[in-house]
């Protein structure tokens, strides 16, 4: 399926919050369903990167997914927020995100449980309180070099961040990945260059380094989803180190560890019969 065809298929729709605010979001309910999946894009914060993802799950599932919408601040209206969408919609959600999308899944479990069945988190960093210095260290360098790019933003072309961040894409370790997704690898980078602009970008490194306000989580936090956890760590994935996947796995109730995985850290996004079949597996045995 293109693109197109997608957006054709599955069209967004929009909520207007309370408070006056609107969150556009796009939603597949499956009469058939005994689950529903919330797709978390990552750093980019751009959900049509996962359209082929919510195209394969609506086989199973309900789908949800949605952009960071700029008028939610930060990681805590923004949680607030999806928990409203998620009321209006009558749902209870497997939280299932990559990178960024991890932790701001993570957030809305932890603030807002009544409306989250599970977790499913891919290539992600924990906010656990009881890291390693060295996770610690990570995880604050990382927030330090997403200050210094919002610098550069306001000074480099629009045209030279998209190169700069499909390079990044590109660059990724993708060793053994077919021709075809290597395909999904530049149709993917064709939406990014498509839809980020600086504005959005901007707001994207903003809800990264508000992460760093969340920090502090323990297991108490995630004890209603004991046995309800999948943690997909790729083996080749060098964005986080192996002191924050191991925080990650030490701060979730008996979590199910995937990490013989390949493609780099965005291989969710890749590698996508692997981990479609890996998802629906999961979910589908606690459902």
């Amino acid at each position: 399926m293109h693109i197109t065809d997608f957006r054709q298929i599955y069209p967004t729709d929009t909520l207007v919050l309370p408070g006056g605010k609107s969150f556009p979001y796009r939603y597949y309910k499956n009469p058939q369903a005994k689950a529903t999946i919330a797709l978390l894009t990552g750093g980019l914060g751009l959900s049509d990167l996962f359209y082929p993802h919510f195209d394969r799950l609506t086989k199973e599932f309900s789908v949800l997914t949605f952009d960071y919408p700029i008028c939610f601040a930060d990681n805590k209206e923004l949680a607030h927020a999806v928990a409203e969408l998620l009321h209006h919609l009558g749902e209870k959600v497997w939280l299932v995100g990559q990178s960024l999308g991890g932790v701001v899944a993570q957030i809305i479990a932890a603030r807002h449980p009544e409306v989250v069945a599970g977790l499913v988190l891919s290539n992600t960093c924990s906010l656990s309180g009881d890291m390693s210095p060295s996770a610690h260290a990570h995880l604050m360098n990382m927030i330090k070099s997403q200050k210094k790019f919002k610098k550069l933003l306001s000074i480099l072309p629009l045209s030279t961040v998209k190169q700069s961040i499909k390079r990044v894409v590109m660059n990724q370790k993708t060793d053994g990945l077919t021709p075809q997704e290597q395909v999904v690898m530049e149709e993917l980078c064709g939406i990014m260059m498509e839809l980020l602009t600086k504005e959005y970008e901007r707001h994207m490194i903003d809800l990264l380094i508000d992460t760093q306000n969340h920090l502090g989580m323990t297991k108490e936090n995630f004890s209603p989803w004991d046995n309800r956890v999948l943690l997909m760590l790729s083996a080749d994935d060098s964005t986080f180190t192996q002191d924050c996947k191991d925080a990650l796995i030490a701060v979730m109730p008996t979590p199910t560890a995937i990490t013989n995985l390949t493609g780099g850290h965005l291989a969710l996004l890749f590698r996508l019969e692997e981990h479609i079949q890996c998802i629906t597996a999961y979910v589908s045995e606690r459902v």
